[in-house]
């Protein structure tokens, strides 16, 4: 896998883990919207300049962008079963509160 390649799936993981769209990144970041859009889409590569400020927006190292054991395709295992139950916890949670307080207003 070469460097360019490794340095984008990195950057949409990482980007991905703090919240991040494509857009608001490139927004925080003071650039065009679609600056990340094409650097993920192959059509750019960054500066050295733009690589530090994307990590420190991101709050992880410039080197850890260009880890390919770090790399999410070759570390990161998606267990769906996982990630269902979470998402139903999450939403269990959030419906019982949404009901405590209808109750709580109504009775």
């Amino acid at each position: 896998m070469s460097i360019r390649e490794i340095f984008r799936q990195n950057l949409k993981y990482y980007r991905k883990m703090k919240g991040f769209t494509q857009e608001a990144l490139s927004e925080k970041l003071g650039l065009n919207p679609k600056y990340i859009t094409n650097i993920e889409a192959q059509s750019k590569f960054p500066s050295a300049e733009t690589i530090d400020s994307i990590a420190e927006v991101l709050g992880i190292q410039p080197s850890e962008l260009f880890i390919e054991q770090g790399c999410p395709v070759n570390t990161v295992k998606f267990d769906k079963t996982a990630f269902i139950e979470e998402l139903v916890s999450g939403i269990s949670l959030n419906i019982k509160d949404d009901i405590e307080k209808y109750l709580e207003k109504k009775l």
